[in-house]
């Protein structure tokens, strides 16, 4: 596989979020500019939503959504005032999951995409239970 910059990673996520949600008849608006806290926002009905949208990549049957952004200088928490919700993309079978907004901490969302080895049912996010924008 093609060793992708941060960049490239987060322009594939994006693409494909945004495919995905113009299949499912949502109109896609790029913000103009790198200084915004969402990526896209889609409309439906008149209802607007603002996306964060993440690349990830599994890991011993789960995502890790980093739910902050950083830079050289600082690390933002992404928080329900700016985005409405994260779509993250995965990079292993290019499903996307939707994390509200209302649901996410302030550093990371994980997501079961396999059952967890100890059995453990309480306290878990089944990827399947995400695979919806649902406003």
């Amino acid at each position: 596989m093609i060793n992708l910059s941060k960049k490239v990673k987060g322009d594939v996520a994006e693409l494909a979020v945004a495919k995905k949600l113009m299949a499912d008849g949502w109109k896609i608006l790029f913000p103009y500019g790198e200084d915004h806290r969402y990526d896209l926002v889609v409309e439906k009905a008149n209802k607007f939503v603002k996306i964060q949208v993440k690349y990830v990549t599994p890991k011993n049957g789960a995502v890790d959504i980093n739910c902050q952004s950083s830079n050289n200088w600082s690390i933002l928490p992404y928080n329900s005032e700016e985005i409405d919700v994260i779509a993250a993309y995965n990079s292993k079978n290019e499903e996307i999951y939707f994390v509200s907004a209302l649901e996410m901490n302030h550093r990371s969302f994980k997501l079961r995409i396999e059952d967890a080895k100890n059995n453990q049912k309480s306290k878990i996010h089944l990827a399947k239970n995400f695979s919806e924008l649902k406003i």
